[in-house]
């Protein structure tokens, strides 16, 4: 109550009490509140407790978007590859047995397709050809369980061999895949695709080999320049004089190594009236070089090991490929490409299904000796006799020393690098190049650098100090130096490059040769690992004459 004892007095007295002790009150919460802070930290508003929930947010959202991206780009690029099931074929062979670890071996047939309907190009043939789908090419990849090494087994297209009973291939005629292809006691084997379409070249084979085949690629004439331009193009070496075959392939080439892509590309492994006797036999060993030199530009650039690459490579390829359905999806097919990464190009072995002339047509050839042990190694997962692999892998392997002494102890087959030519010496990559494949080394031609370096100097990217001491450990004189802009070994020749450099190892021209080591006597056709220098073993280039 006030001095003059009025209600109006004593209202405003109370007020200012509990004015007082609001203030009091507020006091004492920001002291607490500043004693927690320092034993704490700041204490988070509700504002920021609210950004917080909308960067998460926005980041789920974010995460989400992607993966319905690639889950989209994904279906997107298996949608356009034709997939066809090996669910229906009888008779088969039993499927390979894991090994004590559980690996199992995989056996996947590759056929070219040689149809030209909707196909690209020049100098596919005339209209004779439309309606047809043979198997010119044919290989048989055998992985071996623990993906170590590999073989690969051309099937000549022109060998008699049984056929099974098979359905008929949609697009002959107006018959429909119920029409029944009678058994053959004795055809050629690329009539086996044609008639009955790739499960009855896989029938075939199986038939023929007693191995199951586990999957099939079949690649046509578009698939394969799409191809090579996906990957930047393939190097391929054209022995003596050249090749010149404008009329039939239309590959006109000069002698030496070369990188081809697209068109040109497909007719390299089409060509065959441009050399050896104008046979298939003589192509075959052209392809073989071709795939050997492919699977080291696409092991040593990474191809394999990197997801979104392989992607790119697919999708360049997806609308002209067949598969069987167990290789229809993105996860199958990158982990079949990412198993094949731990293969080194030393250990997979190239031959022809060994054979002989076939005594009753001459151009025709039969099964040779050789040819039924040839099945059973690899029904065994036993490297091929002879081959780089059986020496280290194989049922009494010896393992062979690494073709390096280098203190570093990285040997030279496990080696990738990128060679450049920094003098004014014409071809001196490209001989270095031959040369250190025949070492093991995985070797290609960057090409030349300008102006003339006194000194050989090999560039590495951060962590590959000891590859690129390995390597020149192996070039006398050669300096090594970090670079950070260079993402493999970078060897870039000098005026003081070594003699056994400057030269190649002389090819052989020869269609009986085989290659080194030789294989044992049971595998009589022709052969060559995978590591091989490109330019050996080839078959002479011949003038063909005439008009297709």
């Amino acid at each position: 109550m006030s001095d003059d004892g009025s209600p109006r007095a004593e209202a405003s007295g109370g007020r200012a009490a509990r004015r007082r002790a609001a203030t009091s009150r507020h006091r004492s919460a920001r002291r607490r509140s500043r004693r927690v802070g320092r034993r704490h930290g700041p204490a988070r508003t509700s504002r920021g407790r609210s950004g917080i929930k909308v960067i998460g947010i926005s980041l789920a959202g974010l995460l989400v978007i992607l993966t319905a991206t690639g889950a989209f780009a994904y279906e997107q690029l298996f949608g356009k590859i034709h997939a066809i099931s090996l669910g229906g074929l009888t008779d088969q062979p039993a499927a390979s047995k894991a090994d004590a670890e559980g690996h199992t071996p995989l056996n996947i047939l590759v056929l070219g397709s040689q149809t030209r309907d909707g196909q690209q190009g020049v100098n596919l043939g005339n209209a004779s050809k439309q309606g047809t789908n043979i198997s010119d090419t044919a290989m048989l990849v055998h992985l071996s369980a623990e993906r170590k090494w590999a073989d690969v087994v051309s099937i000549p297209r022109d060998l008699i061999v049984p056929r099974p009973q098979c359905h008929q291939r949609v697009g002959i005629g107006d018959q429909t895949t119920n029409t029944i292809i009678p058994a053959s006691s004795g055809d050629m084997f690329d009539l086996a695709m044609n008639l009955g379409g790739p499960t009855c070249a896989v029938a075939t084979v199986e038939q023929m080999t007693g191995i199951r085949i586990d999957h099939f690629v079949e690649i046509d004439f578009n698939a394969f320049q799409q191809l090579t331009d996906a990957v930047g193009g393939v190097q391929v070496c054209v022995p003596e004089p050249g090749i010149n075959d404008p009329h039939y392939s239309g590959l006109v080439l000069s002698a030496g190594l070369h990188t081809v892509s697209g068109a040109q590309a497909l007719e390299f492994v089409r060509d065959r009236h441009g050399i050896g006797d104008g046979s298939d036999l003589g192509r075959i060993q052209m392809q073989q070089m071709f795939v050997s030199s492919l699977f080291r530009k696409l092991s040593s650039n990474g191809t394999l090991a990197n997801p979104i690459t392989l992607y790119k490579v697919a999708d360049a390829i997806s609308s002209n490929l067949t598969v069987d359905s167990g290789l229809d999806s993105a996860s199958a097919m990158v982990s079949l490409a990412q198993s094949m990464q731990s293969l080194n190009s030393r250990y997979i072995q190239f031959i022809t299904a060994p054979y002989e002339a076939d005594p009753q047509n001459v151009n025709r050839v039969i099964p040779g000796q050789g040819f039924n042990q040839v099945w059973t190694d690899l029904h065994n997962d036993q490297p091929l006799p002879g081959s780089k692999a059986a020496a280290t892998y194989g049922a009494h392997a010896t393992p062979a020393p690494h073709p390096s002494a280098s203190p570093s102890g990285v040997p030279l087959s496990s080696i990738t690098v990128t060679v450049y030519n920094g003098t004014t010496t014409t071809a001196l990559a490209s001989n270095a190049t031959a040369v250190l494949d025949a070492q093991g080394v995985k070797a290609t031609v960057g090409g030349n650098t300008p102006g003339s370096n006194p000194t050989t100097v090999i560039q590495y990217p951060a962590g590959d100090q000891a590859a690129a001491q390995a390597l020149a450990n192996d070039i006398p004189g050669s300096q090594t130096q970090t670079d950070n802009n260079v993402t493999t070994l970078t060897l870039i020749l000098g005026d003081n490059t070594p003699a056994n450099l400057t030269a190649p190892p002389p090819p052989t021209h020869t269609t009986t040769t085989k290659s080194s080591p030789t294989p044992a006597p049971s595998i009589s056709a022709e052969s060559r690992s995978g590591d091989e220098n490109i330019c050996s073993n080839l078959p002479t280039p011949v003038q063909y004459g005439g008009a297709p």
